[in-house]
């Protein structure tokens, strides 16, 4: 499966980029070095890079995280030039361009931005550029921030239908504790059973100057495999981790793809933020869980928050239970005056998911 891949995503943290006086520019090297490998053997590679921040805190003389969004924003837009230009560096050794692209939740769940992506990624690969991803931090605003590098990566293998995403990190892989301060903590070689993952598993600790922890990388992870896209968690500073990976070495920790989830599930479910909650009667969630039918207005019994029609909200049981996403068909005020709350076509269902181990 991993040899047979031919698109790759590599997604890099910050902590892997983070040297002694700004960006770590040997290790910036050795990537593109493995990069230039994979490409030689006819693979295309995108990455996903952590780092803006990091490079504008060092840049400036900070030996702190930002305190708030505007200020991690100024920071995002001071470090990003140094990043890119570390990257170009780094592969103009080879005669390779590379390039920035620079992405929001709202440039991938709506669907024309999405296809908009989808197609400058498809453009950029053919003229054999190396396309550099980031979260366009400068100006994202809680409603269209994705949060984190290790969500984005997923995003983007979901976006360029690719073969293998590689999420590399300090850590030699998943662990069911914090290695770092657990001596008895042990690696998660393969994943193919998410919920005893998450019972076995403490995926609490958080880096210095990352967004996530073990916990993004293990969200991130899933989604990508439920989207049918084999993923791998592996030590960045492990000798030749790329190369190894691509020819198929046991390496690190490979959550196994699981049955694709269509490209509209997969966009209400992980891409839209919910603006509400209804709570439905036991008649409703029989007729949408065990008959697959539409959520009718009759049947939803409390709404909480304030939404617009074409809004994602979530739809609990009247006992607090989630029983899935979907899109409303009218506002939050109008539940009551309408006969049609979410259409089948617009509804994910949490059973669904696991039923058919997606």
């Amino acid at each position: 499966m991993l040899k047979r891949a031919k698109r790759i995503v590599v997604k890099v943290g910050s902590q892997l980029l983070a040297g002694k006086e700004g960006l770590n520019s040997e290790f910036i090297e050795e990537l593109s070095r493995q990069v230039e490998e994979l490409r030689k053997g006819g693979r295309e590679v995108i990455l996903v890079s952590s780092g803006a921040v990091l490079a504008g805190v060092k840049a400036l003389g900070l030996n702190r995280k930002p305190f708030s969004l505007s200020e991690k924003q100024a920071l995002s837009a001071v470090g990003q030039p140094y990043l890119m230009a570390e990257y170009r560096r780094a592969f103009k050794r080879y005669g390779t361009e590379v390039a920035q692209v620079l992405l929001t939740a709202e440039d991938l769940r709506s669907k024309e931005r999405f296809l908009n992506a989808k197609n400058t990624f498809e453009a950029l690969l053919k003229l054999k550029v190396v396309p550099v991803v980031n979260e366009n931090d400068t100006v994202s605003v809680e409603e269209i921030k994705i949060g984190d590098n290790d969500n984005l990566s997923a995003h983007v293998s979901v976006l360029v239908n690719a073969d293998l995403l590689i999420i590399l990190t300090t850590a030699n892989g998943i662990y069911d504790r914090d290695p770092t301060t657990n001596p008895d903590a042990r690696l998660v070689p393969v994943v193919e059973d998410e919920e005893e993952l998450l019972k076995k598993c403490d995926f609490s600790c958080k880096t210095a100057f990352g967004t996530g922890g073990m916990g993004t990388k293990v969200e991130a992870a899933l989604k990508a495999a439920r989207k049918g896209i084999p993923v791998i968690v592996a030590g960045g500073r492990e000798k030749n981790v790329l190369l190894r990976i691509a020819e198929g070495e046991r390496v690190g920790t490979l959550f196994m793809p699981k049955k694709k989830l269509k490209a509209k599930a997969y966009r209400i479910l992980y891409l839209m933020k919910p603006k509400g909650k209804v709570f439905i009667d036991e008649g409703a969630e029989e007729a949408v869980v065990k008959m697959g039918k539409s959520l009718l207005s009759r049947g939803v019994k409390k709404v909480e928050g304030r939404f617009e029609k074409g809004d994602a909200v979530e739809v609990y049981s009247l006992t607090g239970e989630l029983i899935g996403k979907g899109i409303a068909r009218c506002g939050s005020d109008e539940v009551e005056k309408e006969k049609l709350f979410i259409h089948r076509d617009n509804f994910v269902l949490l059973k669904e998911v696991e039923d058919e181990g997606v």
